[in-house]
């Protein structure tokens, strides 16, 4: 966590604001309590959304996803606004550290964590809903079992695909083969997701190796998934059942707690290794006495880096879509764990963040229109631009080796355009509209710097 900033909210709806907890594509999150005291996570769009219909819509109907899904095992959505002049929703407050920045864990919490995030799914798909982005970041781990949060690409089954031809959703690494290839995806996406997610809890690696987005993608549909570092071999027979090709040869969510439950693999108090117990014991502590608000005259530069390009997630807020967390041990520009980092054994400790090498994050647009109006955000950052002819091009630097987030937002004179988003000089996404009266789109996508 970290104070709040003089041009921060002190209250929404009927929540009194305390601190903030992270930042990303589409809303700002804070740590906060009701009016009877209840410790409370509140996401807030951000104001350069709050006048356009279309992220208004989306934020809706992430509400609406949220309000849906029950369970022990995902996070419960309290309170919404969606019409409110700045949308809002609030989620439960829990103290936990992501999946992706857990660390290795052993085999006998890998167990405990598939049952979880299987019965979470249940509930997922029971009403409807396929998740379609299931990865480490969007695990909690909690001391009483993990929680599986963020429904901002979430569809219901019976709406049509969000995935097509040069626009992605969801997170290279973690994606299915249908969703790579822009094929419908349903509940059986959100199986393989599993697996590679289990694959990165117990070897620190994702399952089809570094490299660029495309690269990964490209391996999905072509390659089977690295499990060399599963040792155990029940383990490993079940991740490759989770990830075979065809969606309809894998099993259900349904039939996956089944199978788990006749291991006994449920959560218990003891489910995870000491050290992250007492990390997530920590995180209880510190929402009892969150930091003091940031004075206007305090230096930002080292904390704002910290709080867009990096972080350990800790919230449990249902509909946050890739938001970057810090909470105060750890640096939020720790390296990601790689195949040979060891399983936690050590407390986390202070690291005082240092500055990055940075790389080129290009979009460019050409066609014979004008681009009224668009809106990049990184990480939570949004830059407007109006009254653009193309060809147009767009240069940020982000940070080297760093995960990250895009969002793009953007409005056109009739005709058509075409456009693509490179990192490092690699083409990571491209894609292609036209419409004889103009037209109001948006795309978004992950990268590493």
């Amino acid at each position: 966590m970290r104070g709040l900033e003089p041009a921060d909210p002190r209250q929404v709806g009927g929540y009194r604001l305390l601190a903030r907890i992270g930042s990303g594509g589409m809303g700002t999150v804070y740590f906060g309590r009701s009016a009877g005291g209840r410790p409370v996570a509140v996401k807030v769009l951000h104001p350069s959304f709050v006048a356009d219909p279309a992220f208004r819509s989306r934020f809706r109907r992430e509400v609406t996803a949220a309000r849906t899904v029950g369970g022990g095992f995902s996070a419960p959505l309290l309170d919404a606004d969606p019409d409110a002049d700045v949308p809002w929703l609030v989620t439960e407050f829990l103290p936990a550290v992501s999946l992706r920045d857990a660390g290795v864990l052993p085999v006998e919490a890998v167990w405990p964590l598939a049952a979880g995030i299987a019965e979470a799914l249940v509930s997922v798909h029971r009403a409807g809903i396929a998740h379609l982005d299931l990865k480490p970041a969007n695990v909690l781990l909690t001391a009483d079992g993990p929680r599986v949060i963020d429904f901002g690409i979430a569809r219901a089954m019976d709406a049509s695909t969000v995935t097509h031809a040069g626009v992605f959703a969801g997170s290279p690494g973690f994606m299915s083969p249908e969703q790579v290839a822009g094929r419908d995806a349903g509940p059986a996406s959100d199986i393989f997701s599993l697996g590679s997610t289990l694959v990165y809890a117990v070897t620190g690696a994702e399952p089809y190796g570094d490299g660029t987005p495309y690269a990964k993608m490209y391996r999905i549909q072509h390659h089977p998934p690295l499990l060399e570092g599963v040792t155990d071999e029940r383990l490993r027979v079940l991740i490759a059942n989770l990830m075979v090709p065809d969606p309809a040869a894998r099993p259900t969510a349904a039939q996956l707690t089944g199978y788990l439950a006749s291991l006994q693999a449920n959560p218990s108090s003891a489910w995870l290794p000491a050290p992250l117990l007492a990390e997530i014991q920590r995180r209880a502590i510190e929402a009892e006495n969150p930091p003091a608000e940031i004075a206007a005259t305090a230096p930002k530069n080292v904390s704002r880096r910290a709080l867009l390009y990096g972080g350990i997630g800790a919230v449990a807020a249902a509909g946050v879509a890739a938001i970057p967390v810090v909470l105060g041990l750890r640096s939020a520009l720790a390296p990601k764990p790689s195949p040979s980092k060891k399983p936690l054994t050590q407390p986390y400790v202070t690291r005082t963040p240092s500055t990055p090498a940075t790389t080129d994050l290009e979009f460019t647009f050409t066609g014979k229109v004008t681009l009224t109006s668009i809106t990049i955000t990184i990480n939570g950052r949004a830059t407007t631009e109006k009254n653009r002819k193309l060809p147009w091009r767009k240069v940020i630097q982000v940070p080297q080796g760093k995960h990250g987030t895009y969002a793009v937002h953007y409005s056109y004179t009739a005709g058509e355009l075409a456009y693509r988003v490179l990192i490092g000089g690699i083409q990571i996404a491209t894609g292609s509209a036209g419409s004889t009266n103009g037209d109001t789109l948006d795309f978004q996508g992950d990268f590493d710097g």
